[in-house]
């Protein structure tokens, strides 16, 4: 009969808890003094492997085997009620209306669920998308199950492979030590190797390139478990140690170093030094051993798993973590959850005497209720993933026959679709059977107790008179493009008569194409956006015969950029930068007008509000530039005959309060869907379509 075996209670292990888990707190709150506080996952790691080979190795000492049956049970128990509470309470958020627009929320719970988050990490693409990663909406509240999902497929693993190792050290009368060092050593080897051959995102991520920093502590666990002596003058092991955590999380860089090239087994095995400077009496053992400690400690699992989630969602609400009351209000709120839920279910769980059996009926059961659950939670459509159906519905018919473009001379009274759409002016300007005119096109701000605002003060538009044929819009551009397009397209589907709409487009599609992007890696967009702006772009055109041709684009074009390596790095405060963007913005437009485009419109896109991961993109007055020579441009092209104008949707949006608003732009720069339609409804749609008939639609007070 198998004799439950224990190894003895430390308190000042619970604290070593307890700093690691503050560690990961702080950081996740953002605070600039530390920057690698997630060096605190890496504490727990060691003492997990140190903790759980401890355990093995005195059940295996004391029945020669190990129960694995009631191994698997206990680490059920422990792990599982908590992790399934957050997935739970994260698919309700979902459907309360949170988190709607975390790209992959299903994959990330499913992969959560099945502790595989790690490897869904390392399967996910880079994409354009990770210039905007820093922007509370699309933050996953489950990114730090990575963590978990390392430790779980340890947990499975290495009990066997522990097992193993003792049986051959028995037959060959050795001791196990050596073998779990050797086992210890391919992975700390392994780490940096896979680093440098497989990129920083495997060194951080990928299970084998962390085992190092847990089989560190099972290394001790095994040179203590057979007998080695820790002197009392150790103890000296455990300040300094300490220290060395703590100043390491204050000068590690956030997004670099050791954790992303292999390297975080060297400070695993200063982690082993304080759980080894831990075994002697000393004043950091009864610092970390205090009461509080110790209970922080004893939450720590649960207390990491609900903080982040809430400051996402807290985040996603506008509130700043990085002040006082932001962060003491998030700590506050994690720690209250999880001292509810320890008390309430997870303590229960784990000292309730069930058997293994009837332990896996229950994980099977409730881990089969929270997948039904996410396999129903509702998801929405990724950054950047289009709406096939509405686009294709809307596109120009190339299959009619393309006649002049003419209005009628009656007006619709009001938008037809859109969310309570307000109407706007009924007045219109001279049937004319021209494109768009010369004139530029404007619209005025309109005094705020106008019947025809709301109370933002958005200009609305009435839907225009209906030509005689729909207006056949093109929208051309980069991302901040795609979803304007996208706006465009449904409110086609919604007022047929009126217009039709096609999108060419594609990720960092900008109209400089020479020099090179410093400002980030827009190598894989490069290409890309010179194909569609010289072949695709002109074979369009010819094949669709557009009305108006619609030129959007944000990013790219005022990134930081090199044309040579003598003249260096320029920004668009150069002179030099800025007239080669107006050059070449002259160039695309003579060439749309050249390829058949019967009239072009230059979009002044909405300044963005930050969240930038690179911070040169977050100054305004970069983007202000690229605003005048829009203006510059198309001014030209009119005064030589060009039907040119400029749409200022920057101007529409401030003067409309959805400037820095992020129900409009949850990423700072890009419109969602709803956004982008209720644009569209209420005044970019009957712009277009009065532009490109030659109607008057400057809205005066």
């Amino acid at each position: 009969m198998n004799r439950r075996a224990s190894i003895q209670y430390q308190p000042a292990l619970d604290g070593v808890r307890a700093v690691a888990v503050v560690l990961v707190l702080l950081f996740h709150l953002g605070l600039p003094w530390l920057p690698a506080g997630y060096l605190g996952v890496s504490v727990f790691f060691t003492l997990s492997g140190f903790l759980i080979t401890s355990l093995l190795l005195a059940e295996h000492s004391t029945n020669n085997a190990v129960d694995f049956r009631q191994f698997y049970s206990r680490r059920a128990r422990r792990l599982l009620p908590a992790s399934l509470l957050v997935l739970l309470l994260v698919v309700v958020a979902r459907w309360m209306g949170e988190f709607r627009y975390v790209p992959g929320l299903r994959p990330d719970l499913i992969g959560a669920l099945l502790q595989v988050f790690n490897w869904v990490q390392l399967a996910g693409t880079i994409s354009y998308g990770q210039l905007f990663g820093s922007a509370p909406a699309f933050v996953s509240p489950l990114e730090h199950y990575w963590s978990l999902a390392v430790e779980e497929q340890f947990y499975l693993l290495w009990p066997i492979a522990l097992v193993l190792l003792c049986r051959r050290a028995r037959r060959s009368g050795r001791r196990v030590t050596p073998l779990v060092l050797a086992v210890t050593s391919v992975f700390v080897v392994a780490a940096p190797l896979i680093g440098w051959w497989w990129g920083p995102d495997a060194a951080y991520w990928a299970t084998p390139s962390r085992l190092g920093e847990l089989l560190v502590g099972a290394s001790l666990a095994a040179w203590l478990h057979e007998g080695a002596r820790v002197r009392f003058r150790a103890r000296v092991l455990a300040p300094l140690a300490l220290g060395v955590i703590v100043v390491c999380s204050a000068v590690f860089p956030s997004g670099s170093g050791p954790a992303f090239t292999g390297w975080l087994a060297p400070f695993a095995f200063v982690s082993a030094a304080l759980i080894v400077g831990l075994q002697k009496p000393s004043r950091v053992r009864t610092m970390l051993s205090a009461r509080p400690v110790v209970a922080l400690g004893r939450v720590s699992y649960g207390l990491y798993l609900f903080h982040w989630p809430v400051f996402v969602l807290m985040r996603q609400h506008g509130w700043n973590l990085t002040n006082w009351w932001g962060a003491t209000l998030a700590l506050a709120i994690s720690l209250g959850v999880t001292v509810v839920s320890y008390l309430l279910l997870e303590r229960r769980v784990r000292l309730a005497a069930l058997a293994p059996r009837v332990t896996a009926i229950g994980a099977a059961l409730a881990t089969a209720a929270v997948l039904g659950a996410m396999l129903v939670v509702p998801v929405q459509r990724g950054f950047l993933e289009a709406d096939t159906a509405t686009l294709e519905a809307a596109s120009i018919d190339t299959g009619l026959p393309v006649e002049p473009l003419t209005r009628a001379t009656t007006t619709t009274e009001a938008p037809a679709t859109g969310p309570s759409a307000s109407t706007g002016p009924s007045s219109t300007g001279p049937s004319s059977s021209e494109p768009i005119s010369s004139e530029p096109i404007t619209s005025e701000p309109i005094s705020s107790d106008a019947a025809t605002t709301t109370t933002l003060g958005e200009v609305v538009l009435p839907l225009p008179a209906v030509p005689n044929r729909p207006v056949r819009i093109l929208v051309v551009g980069d991302s901040t493009a795609f979803y304007v397009g996208q706006g465009m397209a449904a409110w086609a589907v919604a007022n047929p008569q009126h217009a039709q709409a096609s999108l060419l487009w594609c990720q960092g599609c900008g109209f400089i194409l020479d020099g090179a992007i410093t400002s980030f890696d827009a190598a894989p967009f490069v290409e890309t956006s010179r194909r569609v702006v010289l072949t695709d772009l002109p074979q369009t055109i010819q094949r669709v015969h557009p009305d108006v041709v619609v030129l959007m684009t944000t990013i790219d074009d005022v990134a930081d950029r090199a044309w040579d390596m003598a003249e260096g790095t320029l920004t668009p405060r150069d002179p030099r930068f800025r007239e080669r963007m107006r050059t070449q913005y002259a160039s695309l437009t003579a060439s749309v007008l050249a390829a058949g485009a019967s009239g072009v419109v230059w979009v002044v896109p909405p300044v963005p509000t930050s969240y930038f991961d690179t911070a040169d993109l977050g100054e305004h007055d970069r983007y202000r530039i690229q605003h005048d020579v829009i203006r510059e441009v198309a001014a030209d092209a009119a005064a030589s005959g060009g039907s040119v104008v400029v749409c200022d949707v920057d101007r529409w949006m401030t003067q409309a309060g959805h400037d820095t608003d992020t129900a409009w732009r949850p990423d700072g720069t890009h419109l969602n869907e709803e956004s982008a339609r209720w644009l569209a409804d209420r005044w970019l749609g009957p712009w277009l379509v009065n532009a490109a008939t030659g109607a008057a639609t400057t809205v005066a007070p």
